[in-house]
């Protein structure tokens, strides 16, 4: 089964179990994907992330029923949509109808449901280069970080100033720091964004303070470069998962995503940031 079959079949699972609440550990099983990757490749393939997914179903259903049930109030069917009250369930109606789901109901316009209102932009057929490389385990000093990404920098500082702290000079080496991305801040609640910041540092020295060990463990991995701004990372991550993989007979390991870091910005420009993007492979 390829990629694209096992993200249809975690489509026809929501489909059929739309009023369920779904976890991640069981949409993943459905997939056998790991969860670290699942997100991505479903936003990759469908253009949408897993909770838009959803909610659009939900919606789209919804537009049925106003239209169809007409003795049952609008009340009842954004509860049955999943919503918690009148009001939030007809602001996301009119994000994508423009209009309440009390007008919708007597002139019902259904070219705006024909096509997911949140697809990704179409950037067509890209060609990526793409390393297969063995690499070593990594002892890492890690500081976790929990909730919004716009408080990332926060994190950065601490870990900077614990590597000031320590005994000996710890400042990585290009290519000794990293980023482990569980998940795209784009496509998650703040306060279920989740990354790990991290650096090399050598087996003698013992980790104290807020830092926590673990280890980067030695395997094939795929390599792609990105360079230049990292806010725009996601076009090579989702290349990745979209262009890269189905072609290249490989199946993703238990680890998310990874950064490489080779430079930084208080160090050169942006157009010249070099960040390697790692997914580890079976």
């Amino acid at each position: 089964m390829n990629y694209k079959e096992r993200i249809n079949k975690v489509i026809d699972f929501i489909g059929k179990h739309l009023d369920d609440e779904f976890t991640l550990d069981q949409l993943s099983a459905v997939a056998c994907f790991s969860k670290y990757h699942f997100h991505r490749l479903f936003t990759a393939y469908t253009g949408l992330s897993l909770r838009q997914y959803i909610r659009w179903l939900r919606l789209k259903r919804a537009a049925h029923q106003l239209i169809v049930d007409k003795d049952r109030t609008v009340i009842e069917i954004a509860l049955n949509a999943g919503f918690e009250s009148h009001e939030s369930f007809t602001r996301a109606f009119k994000q994508i109808c423009g209009i309440s789901p009390s007008h919708f109901r007597f002139q019902s316009n259904w070219h705006i449901w024909e096509n997911p209102p949140y697809s990704l932009p179409q950037q067509g057929e890209k060609k990526m280069i793409v390393e297969i490389k063995n690499l070593p385990a990594r002892r890492l000093a890690v500081l976790e970080h929990h909730g919004d990404p716009q408080q990332i920098g926060e994190t950065v500082n601490q870990l900077i100033a614990w590597a000031k702290d320590q005994p000996i000079n710890l400042k990585p080496e290009p290519g000794e720091a990293f980023g482990f991305a569980y998940n795209d801040p784009k496509q998650v609640p703040a306060n279920e964004f989740r990354f790990d910041l991290a650096m090399t540092v050598p087996n003698h020295l013992k980790l104290k303070g807020a830092v926590v060990e673990k280890e980067l463990p030695a395997g094939k991995y795929a390599v792609a470069v990105h360079k230049g701004s990292r806010d725009n990372i996601s076009d090579t991550i989702y290349g990745l998962y979209r262009d890269w993989l189905p072609k290249s007979n490989e199946e993703l390991g238990n680890l998310p995503c990874i950064f490489c870091y080779y430079n930084f910005d208080h160090e050169v420009a942006e157009t010249e940031l070099l960040t390697e993007c790692w997914l580890l492979l079976k």
